[in-house]
């Protein structure tokens, strides 16, 4: 057997933490190009094709900073925390604001009309902010975020259906929201 005791021991490198970068609303410039595709620039650095805008605070404080990230979800590179974004120039707010809508999207729940259980999954009639939706909720323990008198409930195809306040809800609602969680 061969000694390796003699052998140079290589220390890998370390890893450069990464450094959180926030972006003004002046540095960033959103815009649609040729085809629709949306575009943004920061700076005089770098201009992502169809860049993900994520909500660091999505829940608690949604508009606080918004992540500028490359497309690209296996090298996700974030460029920047866009801070006050509501302050960005008239084109680019409306399309942030269409993206993280589009991202976003999250129907209120008014009331819920019906549930049914069908061996593990409830089929559920919701009444929304955005109409009356038929929705399949699996493992609804799973699916659903307790956060105070507030319930996001996940259905099976990933949408979220928020309830601002469950003790709002009329009593018919919250008898069927009891059985379904």
């Amino acid at each position: 057997m061969a000694d390796d005791s003699n052998k140079p021991v290589t220390i890998p490198k370390r890893k450069e933490p990464p450094v959180l970068r926030y972006l003004d609303p002046e540095q960033v410039r959103v815009y649609h190009g040729p085809g629709g595709q949306v575009y943004a620039t920061i700076g005089d650095e770098v201009t992502l094709i169809e860049p993900r805008f994520v909500r660091v605070h999505p829940l608690s404080d949604p508009d606080l900073y918004i992540s500028i990230r490359e497309t690209d979800p296996g090298r996700g590179k974030e460029y920047g925390l866009l801070r006050n974004w509501p302050r960005l120039d008239p084109e680019s707010r409306t399309i942030v604001a269409e993206e993280l809508e589009r991202r976003y999207m999250q129907p209120v729940l008014k009331r819920i009309l019906s549930a049914r259980d069908y061996g593990g999954a409830s089929v559920c009639l919701f009444e929304t902010d955005r109409g009356v939706r038929e929705v399949t909720i699996r493992d609804a323990r799973d699916n659903v975020v307790y956060l105070g008198s507030r319930i996001l409930l996940t259905d099976a195809e990933g949408n979220r259906y928020d309830i601002p306040d469950v003790n709002a809800l009329d009593p018919h609602s919250a008898q069927f929201l009891a059985r379904l969680i």
